[in-house]
Formats: structure tokens, sequence, C-alpha cells
């Protein structure tokens, strides 16, 4: 009777809401051993309603609840340890006590499927983590379903399948998962699935930023700032990944360090941008750490620093940015911050080349053609510069231009080589266009 009335306290159903009074009674019923009571009472201490949050005392709430047969208070339990939370870190206990949930509670499935799913606290099995998923989605849990609509989209655990997916991110996103939402959005954006619709993904972007979760607040900023589906507010792109950002989304950081680099959607500053990409690094987002580094390298909104230029580009690199290997390269091409190396430039290169990175592809074709760093062979410098071509470099097509031209690494062939040049110039590429100008021979 205490903890059925504290839960109307605590919701306001049926009475002025009072999470302090919530908590007398949900006491009242603990220690007159209605252990649901306990369960309740450690919910309240976990998220400090009504009470000084104190996640200690959470923990050994729930685990007189878990121990008193509440699944939930078991479940709850589990995430303690999961985290680290009010307890020392545990995944094997928290799969424990997710194993002892999960046969009534259908959150306990949904967070074992997690573990399984990521290998923490047991061995990796993804067909295990699609049955729990599974079990926990027809239980009615909205994260089962997320978690089980992940597994059929990626194809782990079972065989890929998007319509399928679709259906349980919309089971997941109507049952409130915010992260389904935002996985159902990018479906409809991506065409995945299901016809594309780029109205209807910034709909469910929208739902999701709304419900709190800043990864969908990222998603619905890049709608705004391309146009796509909704009409091109850069502004309004800039805000949406300013709350996404402050939401702890590192792709949003970034996201705002280019639109105050360029101006887009605020006035230009880029000590304001600097800021942003080091926010953006610190929190893992490789590309920031390489823009940083180009900030450094230019003295672009902080003072010049080849150095630290080199230092960001490696942790770039490192942390699998392409660009950020790109521009390593350079650094160890013309000795910018770093002893020159022609070796290590080449090897960057293709890294980064290897990484979809069309320059680094029409560099390290240079390096071919000049036999630096790497044995001379132009025919290889070609195909590398096709690479580069295809890949957007449109200093790539030029360079494959005159390949074609002047018969380097591959058969002369001046119709193919006017028409790379057209495309080179078409791309930007100023110096190819001069080569149209040149009277034919």
């Amino acid at each position: 009777m205490c903890s059925n009335l504290g839960f109307m306290y605590e919701t306001g159903r049926g009475v002025a809401k009072d999470e302090v009074r919530a908590v007398a009674l949900y006491r009242r019923a603990c220690e007159g051993s209605l252990v649901v009571g306990c369960s309740n009472l450690g919910f309240m201490y976990a998220n400090g309603r009504g009470v000084a949050k104190d996640e200690a005392r959470a923990a050994a709430l729930y685990q007189q609840a878990c121990e008193g047969g509440i699944a939930a208070g078991c479940t709850n339990l589990g995430l303690m340890y999961a985290d680290g939370r009010g307890v020392a870190k545990d995944e094997a206990r928290a799969v424990a006590l997710y194993l002892r949930a999960c046969s009534s509670d259908a959150q306990g499935c949904s967070n074992l499927g997690f573990m399984y799913a990521n290998g923490r606290g047991v061995a990796k099995d993804e067909a295990r983590a699609v049955a729990l998923y599974q079990r926990a989605c027809d239980g009615g849990e909205a994260p089962g379903c997320y978690g089980l609509g992940n597994m059929y989209a990626s194809g782990s655990g079972v065989a890929k399948d998007e319509a399928r997916a679709l259906v349980l991110y919309q089971r997941a996103c109507d049952g409130g998962s915010p992260e389904a939402c935002n996985n159902l959005g990018a479906m409809y954006a991506g065409g995945r699935g299901v016809t594309r619709d780029e109205a209807r993904a910034v709909v469910l972007y929208q739902r999701a930023c709304d419900s709190g979760y800043a990864t969908g607040c990222t998603s619905l900023g890049i709608m705004y700032l391309d146009g796509r589906g909704v009409a091109k507010d850069e502004a309004r792109a800039a805000a949406l990944h300013q709350q996404a950002c402050v939401g702890g989304v590192a792709q949003s950081c970034y996201n705002l360090g280019v639109m105050y680099q360029n101006g887009l959607g605020m006035v230009k500053d880029e000590a304001r941008a600097v800021t942003f990409y080091q926010r953006a690094c610190d929190s893992g987002d490789a590309q920031g750490c390489s823009n940083l580094g180009g900030m450094y390298a230019l003295g672009r909104g902080v003072a010049k620093d080849e150095a630290r230029a080199v230092a960001l580009y490696q942790r770039a690199c490192g942390g699998g940015s392409a660009r950020g290997c790109f521009n390593l390269g350079t650094s160890y091409e013309f000795g910018r911050g770093v002893a020159k190396d022609d070796v290590r430039a080449a090897a960057l290169y293709q890294q980064a080349c290897d990484g979809a990175e069309a320059p680094g592809c029409n560099n390290l074709g240079g390096m071919y053609v000049g036999g630096r760093g790497v044995a001379k062979d132009e025919a290889h410098a070609v195909a590398l510069y096709e690479r580069a071509c295809d890949g957007g470099s449109a200093r790539g097509c030029s360079n494959l231009g005159f390949a074609y031209e002047s018969g380097r690494g591959a058969a002369k062939d001046e119709t193919r080589a006017l028409a790379l040049y057209q495309r080179a110039c078409d791309g930007g590429f100023a110096p190819a266009c001069d080569k149209l100008k040149k009277p034919a021979k």
C-alpha cells in the first residue's frame, strides 16, 4: 500500500506530485519488508529525486530488492555494476544480474542482449544477443526492439534485412526510444529499407532531438545545414549543433568548428573554430584533431605551431582520419614541423589513399613519378591519379591528363588528356583551365 501510494506521489497521479513524500512512503514500504519499495527507493537515490543523490545507497537498496525477488531490482543493480556507479565496476557481475532478471523483466533481457552483442562481461555472441533482444522486444521493451533493429540493419547475428530493421526501429520509436527515432530517420534519409523521404527523416530527427537525444539534434542540424527535407537554415543548424555539442556529441562540436571557420550561419570566427575543434578532438573525433592541426599549421585562430600541428595530425591519423594521414604525409614530405622523410610521407599517403582520401592518392602518384620514398613507377602513378580523379580530386584529374598528354605511364592520348583537363578545370583547378587554352598542336 505504501509503495503504491509512493508511486502516486512520485508521478503526480491522483495527487499533487511530491517526490519527497514519495521517498518517505517508499522507505516505509522497504522497512516493512515490501521489497518493491526498496527497488523504488533505490531509483530515487540513484537519480537524486526527492532525496540527495547517493548511488552507493541506491545499489544497496537494489541489492535488497533483487534478493527479495524483484527482477527490476536485479536489472537496476546490473546497471550500477555495468557502469561502476555506487559499486566497483564489474561487467561479469552485471551479466549475472541481467540473466537473473531476464526471466521476468524485459529490460533485463535487453540489457543482457547488449552485453552479448558487445562482448562486455561475457564472450561476444551476436546470435545470442539477437535472441535476447527479440525476447525483450516481444515483452514490450522499446530498447530491445531498437537493439534488434541494429542487428538486422548491420547483419550482426542475423541475415541483414533493412526492411525488418525499419519495422523494429518504428516500433521502438513509437515505444519512446529516441535512439530508434534517430536511426529510423537515417533509414528514411538514405532510402535504406524504404523509399527515400528526407522530410520524414527531419520529423524523426526532430522527435529524437526533442526527447533529449543529442545525436538526433546533430542529425537534424545536418539536414538544416544542407537543406535536405527542410528549407536550408544555417543559423538553425548552428543552434542544433550547439545543443548537441553541449550534450556530448563530438561530431557536432566538429561541425560547429567548420561553421565558425567558414562563417556558415554565424560571423566567421577562427579563434572560436579552434575552440570547437579542440573540444571535438578531446572527445575522440579524429577529424576534429585533423582540422585543429590545420589551424595550427597555418596560424589561423591560434599562434602558428607546425610541431603542434604534426602531433594533432598524428592523433587524427591514429584515430582513423584519412585526412589526418594525408596532412601528416604533407608534413613529412615538406619537412613542416618534423624532419623531412619521403619514405614516411609515401606510407602516409598510401594510408590516406586506402581510406578514400583522394588527395592522398594524388600525392602518392607524385611520389611514384619522382621516385621519392618509393621506387619510380609511372604506370602505378597513372593508376593512382585515376583513383584520385575518380574520388573527386581535380588536381588528380589534371595530373592524369598530363600523363596521357605526355605518354608517361600511359599510352599517349591527347583526346583523353583534354577531357581530363576539362574535368579538372570544371572542378576548380585553374592550371588545368590554362592547359585548355593552349593552341592545338
